[in-house]
């Protein structure tokens, strides 16, 4: 019989002494045997929290829209690839495939869904323009376009980093009377944050970006999250740090490693440093590719089509709904877009 993973850190915690927290998150969501996202975790109305896609086929529509901007300054190529990382169950793909923009249309379009856990990708839609892998490989490194990333790099796994007057210390996960619990761990430079206050390090999701630009020189890495400065995050006393399961929030992060989301706030301040060309919130983005345009023809698709309660009616009331959603500057619509190479 398998190890329950709680048992097997702390049996880890025991011979070794406190892990870092990283090393804790990395376990809990993608161990190979019990990681969140391995044992069926997932964005969506039936899994345990809610991405942009999710909320309805609009957001897609408005990626599809701002690929066909991206594929004509491009010149229109033969063949214009988007690699999706952390695909989850492939809604993101779904949904720009239904929008069916000029770039499908013209069969340029190739879209890549990278996805690493096997129970996710069996739900990832197929089709001609439509690839289903666990990592990029070297079939698709030599001409990418696009890397694409809505909200990975806040699961990627994190260090905590505290102030205790002018000393800096990492946090690490230990065991006190079989509970997880947070320890103070080596020293590091001290945070620009209040004495006693505690922000992530986020070195995975810095290491991300510099990775995907460096094997990607002439892509556009385009990457969607919710961001906060340093000193905001130091504000919010701790709430930058998240656990969910079945879209409940759960108290204690560290007490069920395997069973809920762990996801971070990312100060914005570490992303700035890496010189992206465009940064904006995600309410802007959209605005700017067109969305208003796509709720006003929902809008008149409604009012034509309300008296017969025709499933064109329903979708166009559905896009109102929906933009109210993605454009809520304390929701979706207040997240971060983070350009590079564009």
């Amino acid at each position: 019989m398998a190890v329950p993973l709680a048992d097997r850190l702390r049996a880890r915690i025991d011979a070794e002494g406190p892990i870092p927290v990283s090393t804790f998150v990395e376990a809990a969501l993608y161990d190979e045997h019990d990681g969140f996202y391995v044992v069926g975790g997932r964005a969506g109305r039936r899994g345990d929290f809610l991405t942009a896609p999710e909320v309805g086929p609009l957001f897609g529509a408005v990626i599809s829209r701002a690929i066909d901007s991206w594929w004509e300054s491009a010149g229109r190529p033969e063949t214009f690839t988007v690699v999706e990382h952390g695909a989850g169950p492939g809604t993101l793909a779904r949904t720009v495939m239904a929008a069916a923009g000029a770039c499908l249309a013209a069969g340029a379009l190739r879209w890549v869904m990278v996805e690493p856990s096997a129970a996710q990708r069996e739900a990832h839609p197929s089709g001609a323009h439509l690839h289903s892998l666990a990592q990029v490989d070297d079939e698709f490194v030599e001409r990418v376009d696009v890397v694409f990333a809505n909200e990975l790099l806040d699961n990627l796994p994190f260090d905590i980093v505290a102030r205790r007057g002018d000393r800096g210390v990492v946090l690490d996960v230990d065991v006190e009377g079989g509970q997880f619990v947070l320890v103070d761990g080596p020293d590091t430079a001290p945070p620009p944050i209040a004495d006693g206050g505690a922000v992530p390090r986020i070195d995975a999701a810095v290491s991300w970006i510099v990775a995907q630009r460096a094997r990607y020189a002439d892509a556009r890495i385009v990457v969607f999250d919710y961001m906060a400065t340093i000193e905001e995050l130091d504000n919010r006393k701790g709430g930058w740090l998240r656990a969910f399961r079945d879209h409940e929030q759960v108290d204690d992060w560290l007490a069920d490693p395997g069973r809920v989301d762990i996801t971070i706030d990312l100060p914005l301040d570490e992303f700035l440093l890496l010189g992206p060309s465009s940064v904006c919130l995600q309410a802007d983005f959209l605005q700017s590719h067109g969305i208003e345009q796509l709720v006003e023809q929902g809008r008149a698709a409604w009012h034509a089509g309300a008296a017969a309660g025709d499933l064109a009616a329903l979708r166009g009331r559905s896009r109102v709904r929906e933009a109210e959603a993605l454009l809520d500057p304390a929701g979706f619509g207040g997240f971060f877009v983070l350009e590079w190479g564009a």
